[in-house]
């Protein structure tokens, strides 16, 4: 993958304009023994050249245990089993919005977790008890550190009311902190409630989500949420299929003396809003229409527009992975700035992809305000398996 930034961060990172070449090599091994059990490891090395700026754990790895677990399945009956996974895995839940594996950086994030899973003809029910894995910069040193950062849940997914072709998931998921990020030193438990609604009727699909989020950290309370609405209409007969689609999230922010409102979007995708993956979802409105455009078999072009507002002025403006990078606006500015995104991708083949991406994103006021800049990202990845 090549990657370059014009003011990265917003014009707030030491160096600004960057660029730099990353690469990744990851080989798998599986045993298994019918769908009973199986053990899974997976290896993996990266490097980078090129990056002036100071480099973040993520993005060199020396050889290393990304993932190595074992799974044993247990029949409850003829229409239901109980799946355990024990061992450093991959957790991706829904759309990514909380739990996803940090694609994008050139090493994934994984967690050493214990993952009990209660399969049924209609419902998933997951119970999870994990831990992140941190890169260390040598040979087989990455580890968890649960009395650090500790993940406890249940996430299910099942249909819904709406019948055949609609689903939802629900979920709770606890997080636990020594120190937390808006409050250095002091430890955070989060708490975090919500449901997707998911699905596809005739031209039309759907994927929308409501979180809620309670805690404390220190001596203040945390009162936080999130609601994200996706709507899209596909014309298959028409030229190059198109999909009209749109999105609107509202995401709380703002830090009261006495209550936290500032939405933590847990271990979320970093290219939640487009492929720069400026901003976190945290203390901001978004509203995002998007074309889709099937111009061959396996070529595709996607274009959008990200219209971004402050959810609290008082509160910053946050990029991935949850880093507060622009302080208060001095005058109540509001408005973040508009990003015009746009990505084409050749599939040819299931062992290999090629994929170019370019994000520019406009500084509104409520980022010059605080001395930010318009931003612009090119990424140009390849993929082959073997």
């Amino acid at each position: 993958m090549f990657e370059y930034y014009r003011n990265r961060d917003f014009g707030f990172a030491p160096i600004r304009d960057d660029a730099w070449v990353h690469h990744r090599v990851q080989v798998f091994g599986v045993w298994q023994e019918g769908d009973d059990f199986k053990l899974m490891t997976e290896l993996t090395w990266g490097e980078m050249q090129g990056m002036r700026n100071e480099q973040s754990p993520p993005d060199e790895d020396q050889l290393d245990l990304l993932q190595l677990y074992a799974q044993a399945r247990l029949e409850l009956g003829a229409r239901s089993s109980l799946v355990l996974r024990a061992g450093r895995q991959t957790l991706y839940y829904g759309s990514g919005r909380l739990l996803a594996h940090r694609e994008g950086a050139n090493q994934r994030l994984v967690h050493d977790a214990l993952r009990l899973s209660w399969r049924m003809p209609d419902w998933n029910v997951d119970a999870i008890l994990a831990s992140p894995v941190r890169i260390g910069p040598g040979e087989f040193d990455n580890a968890s550190y649960f009395q650090r950062t500790l993940l406890w849940g249940l996430y299910a997914t099942g249909p819904s009311v709406f019948g055949e072709g609609h689903g939802m998931d629900i979920y709770y998921l606890g997080r636990r902190l020594d120190s937390s990020p808006l409050s250095d030193g002091q430890q955070e438990i989060r708490h975090t409630f919500g449901t997707r609604l998911f699905g596809k009727e005739g031209p039309w699909s759907y994927n929308h989500e409501f979180i809620l989020q309670t805690g404390d950290v220190a001596d203040r309370d945390i009162l936080a949420g999130a609601v994200s609405l996706g709507l899209g209409h596909t014309w298959k007969d028409q030229l190059f299929q198109p999909t009209l689609g749109f999105r609107g999230d509202l995401i709380s922010g703002g830090q009261g003396s006495g209550e936290i409102n500032t939405f933590d979007p847990l271990f979320q995708a970093n290219n939640y809003f487009n492929e720069g993956g400026f901003v976190s979802p945290s203390n901001l409105y978004n509203l995002n229409p998007r074309l889709s455009l099937q111009l061959t078999k396996s070529l595709s072009l996607d274009l959008g527009v990200n219209f971004l507002w402050r959810f609290d002025t008082g509160d910053a403006v946050y990029t991935p992975p949850f880093n507060a990078v622009a302080g208060a606006a001095p005058n109540g500015e509001r408005y973040l700035g508009t990003a015009y995104n746009a990505a084409l991708a050749w599939d040819p083949h299931s062992s290999f992809d090629l994929s170019i991406g370019f994000t520019h994103h406009e500084a509104g006021p409520s980022l010059t305000s605080v001395g930010g800049r318009s931003v612009d990202y090119l990424q140009i990845a390849a993929r082959i398996e073997f």
